[in-house]
C-alpha cells in the first residue's frame, strides 16, 4: 500500500473535451457535447487535442493502479473558459471551469474512479 499524506488523496486532470474520441469521430455525440457544433466547426489543434486525449487514457492507468491504495483519479472538462490560451474568448469564466475539478477533489472515499466529467455530467471518452 503506498503512503499518502492526505486522509482523503485525489487527483483531478484538468483535460477537455476536446480529447474526446468519441466527440472527434460521431457527429451526433459531438453535437451534444460541442454545443450543437459540428465537427467541421472545430479548429485544429494538432498539439492541445492529442495531449487531452493521452491525458484521459493517462487518467484511466492511474486510477486502475491506485484504487487499491484510496487514490481516486478522475479527469474534468473545464469547458470553454476565458484564459490565456484563447486570448480571452472563451464563453466561461475560470471560476465557473472550476466547478467539476472542485466538485471531483471533494469526492468521498467511496466515489468514483476513472471517470470524465464536467459540470452537467459525463463527459464520452
Amino acid at each position: 500500500m503506498r503512503r499518502t499524506r492526505s486522509s482523503a488523496p485525489r487527483i483531478v486532470n484538468v483535460s477537455s473535451s476536446g480529447g474526446s474520441l468519441a466527440a472527434g469521430t460521431d457527429p451526433e455525440i459531438a453535437a451534444a457535447v460541442y454545443a450543437g457544433l459540428s465537427i467541421a466547426d472545430l479548429p485544429l489543434a494538432v498539439g492541445y487535442v492529442p495531449s487531452k486525449t493521452a491525458l484521459n487514457a493517462l487518467t484511466i492507468q492511474y486510477a486502475r493502479d491506485l484504487r487499491p491504495d484510496g487514490i481516486l483519479v478522475n479527469a474534468v472538462c473545464p469547458g470553454y473558459c476565458a484564459t490565456d490560451l484563447n486570448n480571452h474568448s472563451g464563453h466561461r469564466t475560470p471560476a465557473q471551469g472550476a466547478v467539476a475539478a472542485v466538485r471531483m477533489a471533494a469526492i468521498p472515499a467511496d466515489g468514483p474512479t476513472g471517470t470524465f466529467t464536467d459540470d452537467r455530467g459525463p463527459v464520452p471518452w
